[in-house]
């Protein structure tokens, strides 16, 4: 498969009068950033009257701030156009929440005016979508905090994201992340030893996302661009990925993306209660060696375009020997309303499929056999 590349720069930082707004008071003991598209990225965004514009601004003020100390952005409905953002800064032991200004913890959306959008910004010389995600976290600069991976402790409520090209978050904890390419860090089989684990997508909407709404083609090199989910997972395990929804996500060969693509060494993530439609390949996809995943109770709508080869599923788990990838194991699709998917017109697509098949196959010559009583995936209670 295609590696994904992250060609990212800062995003935009425009200068513009604040609009002060009402906003939830800071918490006790919590750094608060505000941000407002009509903000000012030379303040210091403590207050919603010196709201800052930009994630980069933020992610300078994450950096200055006390590390012993949970971080909340609080952001006002509007709309931030901006390309994506390479995120490298946190807080060991504490938590970094993306929200909206009026979100209080546990409400639902009908307590939030509108949702924030970020919409990614265009070239300035061609007009065209500029290339990568929305949000790529991976693991500190050498010298900062989780320089090494770990717990990261991102969370995401509530915001609407689109028009971005490879996805629209990306968590990557491998060896070779933040550009690099994927490099494993530990052996085939192996658990990730560096990871970016430990976070939260929730209440979320992603949409657009893909080259059929960036332009670009997975395959021309002169604008190569293609769509992979819109949560990519590399090495990054134990994340919450529920009530979100998942909204038009193609590439114009129909082809590669999916709703979530839990990749190399991803393990214990669980995706629940969400809602996809709209996607041009399965809305799930599972590769070497992620362990222990649950997809359960999520609602799929009319997904499944036409695609050559392989057929189209719900779930696919697929094993590249040739790059000494590894089966993954106790997986667990279950409990899902398969929607209205159809081949052409005339058959809903299966469930699940496995690449190559088989229960307890387990990958590479290099890996070792699956534990003893385990199988690739159980599935259980889906239905159209």
């Amino acid at each position: 498969m295609r590696s994904l590349k992250h060609l990212l720069a800062a995003a935009l930082i425009g200068l513009s009068s604040v609009v002060v707004v009402a906003s939830a008071a800071a918490a006790e003991g919590v750094q608060t950033i505000y941000m407002n598209a009509s903000g000012d990225d030379a303040r210091d965004g403590a207050t919603p009257g010196s709201a800052v514009r930009s994630l980069a601004r933020v992610q300078q003020l994450v950096a200055a701030g006390p590390l012993d100390t949970d971080v909340e952005v609080r952001i006002h409905a509007g709309t931030y156009v901006a390309q994506g953002i390479v995120w490298q800064t946190y807080r060991p032991g504490h938590t970094i929440t993306f929200m909206p200004d009026d979100y209080e913890y546990g409400e639902g959306r009908d307590g939030i005016a509108a949702l924030p959008v970020f919409q990614n910004a265009r070239a300035s010389g061609s007009g065209r979508y500029i290339t990568g995600p929305w949000f790529y976290a991976c693991p500190g600069n050498p010298g900062q905090p989780l320089a090494g991976g770990g717990t990261a402790g991102l969370r995401f409520y509530y915001l609407q994201v689109e028009h971005y090209a490879s996805s629209a978050l990306s968590l990557d904890g491998s060896a070779g992340s933040c550009g690099g390419g994927y490099q494993p860090s530990s052996a085939p089989g192996l658990p990730s030893a560096r990871g970016l684990n430990g976070n939260t997508a929730f209440g979320m909407r992603f949409t657009k996302i893909g080259n059929a709404y960036t332009g670009g083609s997975c395959d021309d090199p002169d604008f190569l661009r293609c769509g992979y989910g819109g949560i990519v997972l590399t090495e990054s395990s134990d994340n919450r990925i529920e009530n979100n929804h998942f909204v038009d996500l193609r590439n114009s060969e129909n082809s590669y993306i999916h709703a979530v693509y839990v990749t190399h060494k991803s393990s214990r993530n669980r995706f629940a209660g969400n809602q996809v439609t709209g996607v041009s390949s399965e809305p799930i996809k599972v590769r070497d060696g992620s362990n222990f995943n649950t997809f359960e109770q999520n609602v799929f709508g009319a997904n499944g375009f036409l695609r050559a080869s392989p057929s189209m599923v719900h779930y696919r788990e697929e094993v590249n020997e040739a790059g000494n990838e590894c089966s993954s194991y106790h997986n667990r699709f279950v409990g899902n309303d398969l929607g209205t998917y159809l081949i052409g017109s005339t058959a809903n697509l299966p469930v699940w499929l496995l690449t190559p098949p088989g229960p307890t196959y387990k990958g590479a010559a290099a890996c070792p056999a699956l534990p003893a009583g385990e199988v690739r995936l159980t599935t259980a209670n889906n239905a159209y």
